[in-house]
């Protein structure tokens, strides 16, 4: 085993070995309004969700770096979440990843990602900021909290208000998405993914069955 201290590494060097050992992340592809109501669409893989009452998930955003024409900038959907304080989490599976990708292109702030790259946009219900019509599963989420923890990075605590569900994952009746059938695609470091095809089940045991209830 090999021992790195961090401390005395760049941001990159940091950032590579990091993403390198997290994975696979799930990618939250996020829709917000501009101003003059232009949907901008961004791919994120630093992100997860935190908790259930409220519902709430955490996505870290950065500012553009020097591999952009727009080097320091703050990123269209941190600026659009702060101004609006609503956006939508679409969830990315195979049929979209791709096309989820290039959205994270840095094309210039008058430039509408899905339209470029050719996803279409759905209102939404409890927002006014639309889904991704071709997303599985689309979040709506209204901003709770921005933790500016950096001078480059913030971290935006979203709270889920609603949620889109295409009608084979859903099993209504017992209120759960059909995981089975949920395809979602992962990310690891760099330009790597990975498909969630591949499966086993491994159920966590009750200490004192006697007492506690395992959940299914």
């Amino acid at each position: 085993m090999t021992h790195i201290a961090l401390a005395n590494l760049s941001t990159m060097q940091k950032y590579w070995l990091i993403t390198g050992s997290v994975g696979p992340r799930p990618i939250a592809l996020v829709t917000s309004l501009n101003c003059d109501g232009l949907c901008n669409a961004a791919p994120y893989s630093a992100f997860n969700y935190m908790g259930e009452d409220p519902p709430l998930f955490a996505i870290a955003i950065d500012h553009y770096g020097e591999e952009s024409h727009r080097p320091g900038e703050m990123k269209d959907t941190l600026k659009n979440i702060v101004e609006r304080e609503q956006f939508v989490v679409n969830m990315v599976d195979e049929a979209i990843v791709e096309r989820a990708v290039q959205c994270g292109s840095d094309f210039p702030a008058h430039v509408s990602e899905p339209e470029a790259v050719g996803l279409s946009l759905a209102a939404s219900t409890s927002v006014s900021v639309p889904r991704v019509s071709e997303a599985p599963i689309a979040w709506e989420c209204r901003l709770y909290k921005v933790l500016e923890f950096s001078k480059q990075r913030s971290i935006v605590f979203g709270e889920i208000v609603g949620m889109v569900i295409r009608e084979d994952l859903l099993d209504a009746e017992k209120l759960r998405i059909r995981v089975d059938r949920f395809e979602p695609y992962g990310r690891l470091g760099g330009p790597n993914y990975c498909r969630s095809t591949d499966r086993v089940q491994l159920r966590v045991p009750t200490y004192m069955p006697a007492v506690g209830v395992a959940r299914e």
